[in-house]
């Protein structure tokens, strides 16, 4: 093989290998990704959270289709609810965020917000 032999080959599969790459882009812009397997499917996912004060913070997670309600606070993590059968807005229903705070809070005297568990944990 001469010189410019392997320069050819070399540049061909520089070529090839760049023309893979960019229509794995095009895929991926596309939004082909989750087809065939390119992407893999998430089983995890953060669906809202509130903030109650600096260190205190509600989240609904879903996981494998069932939503989960949690409270988040500087010492760990504290289940509320399991199994949240999903939200039905309706125009003339109080926002979710109020809805959370009369279900699940009780203010005291002070006007602070105290947190309560729900249900058989």
């Amino acid at each position: 093989m001469t010189l410019l032999e392997i320069a050819r080959l070399l540049f061909s599969l520089i070529a090839v290998i760049g023309m893979i790459g960019l229509a794995a882009l095009a895929a991926k812009r596309m939004g082909l990704a989750g087809v065939n397997g390119f992407q893999r499917a998430r089983r995890l996912q953060l669906v809202e959270t509130l903030a109650f004060d600096q260190r205190r913070r509600a989240a609904i997670l879903k996981c494998d289709g069932r939503e989960h309600l949690i409270v988040l606070d500087g010492a760990g993590v504290t289940v509320i609810d399991r199994d949240i059968p999903p939200a039905i807005v309706a125009a003339s229903s109080p926002s979710p965020a109020g809805a959370f705070i009369d279900r699940f809070a009780a203010h005291g005297p002070d006007g602070a917000v105290r947190l309560r568990a729900v249900g058989g944990l």
